[in-house]
C-alpha cells in the first residue's frame, strides 16, 4: 500500500478524526491520485462522516459561524459572547502585560484595531495573545487571523441646507501620535 493510496489516506483521515482532530477533506483528496481513486476516497470519507457520531463544535467554530452570520469580526463577537466591555479587556491587558497605565488609551486603540480586523495580527506579540486567550477563554490568535467577508460599502447621506449629499463611509485606523514604545512593540513588532 503506497503513501498516496486510497486505503492509507482514508486510514490517516479516520484516525485523525477519531483523535478529535478536524482533518481537512480537501487536502486529503488533493493527495489522492486523480480519477477513480480520488473519487473512491471521497466516497469512503463521505460514508465515514455520515456514520460517525457528530461532534460538538468548538467555541471558535461557533464564534466564527456567528461572526459570518452577523458579518462582524470574530474577536468582537467573542468579546460580546463573554459579556465583556472593551474597557474591561483593555484594563486587563494593561495589567497583565505590566504596562504603564498612562498608555491605556494607546492600548485601547491598538486593541480596537485588532478586534475589528484593521491591525495585522501577525506581528502581535505572543504575550498579548496569551493574555487575551486567558481573558476570553478561546484561541484568540486563530480567530484574529480569520476575516469575515465585509459587506459592500453602503452609501451614507448627510443633510445640508442645499439638500442631501451622497458620501462614502470609510473607517480608517486612528493614527497613533506618540513615539514608538513598548505598546508599539507588543502590537506591531516595532519600537
Amino acid at each position: 500500500m503506497s503513501e498516496g493510496s486510497v486505503e492509507a489516506l482514508f486510514d490517516e483521515f479516520a484516525v485523525a478524526y477519531r483523535r478529535g482532530e478536524r482533518p481537512d477533506v480537501a487536502s486529503f483528496l488533493a493527495r489522492a491520485p486523480e480519477g477513480a481513486e480520488r473519487d473512491g476516497l471521497a466516497e469512503l470519507i463521505d460514508r465515514f462522516l455520515a456514520a460517525a457520531p457528530a461532534r460538538e463544535p468548538s467555541e471558535e467554530e461557533v464564534v466564527l459561524m456567528q461572526a459570518r452570520l452577523q458579518q462582524e469580526p470574530p474577536l468582537l463577537v467573542l468579546r460580546l459572547r463573554r459579556a465583556l466591555g472593551r474597557d474591561a479587556v483593555v484594563d486587563a491587558l494593561v495589567s497583565r502585560l505590566g504596562l504603564d497605565p498612562a498608555k491605556r488609551e494607546k492600548v485601547k486603540r491598538y486593541f480596537s484595531d485588532l478586534e475589528v480586523g484593521v491591525l495585522d495580527p501577525r506581528p502581535v506579540d505572543r504575550s498579548v495573545w496569551d493574555a487575551l486567550s486567558d481573558l476570553l477563554r478561546a484561541n484568540v490568535r486563530d480567530l484574529a487571523g480569520l476575516r469575515v467577508a465585509p459587506p459592500a460599502a453602503e452609501p451614507a447621506y448627510r443633510r445640508f441646507d442645499e439638500g442631501f449629499v451622497l458620501e462614502r463611509r470609510a473607517e480608517a485606523p486612528v493614527p497613533l501620535d506618540e513615539g514608538p514604545d513598548e505598546v508599539d512593540r507588543l502590537f506591531t513588532g516595532t519600537a
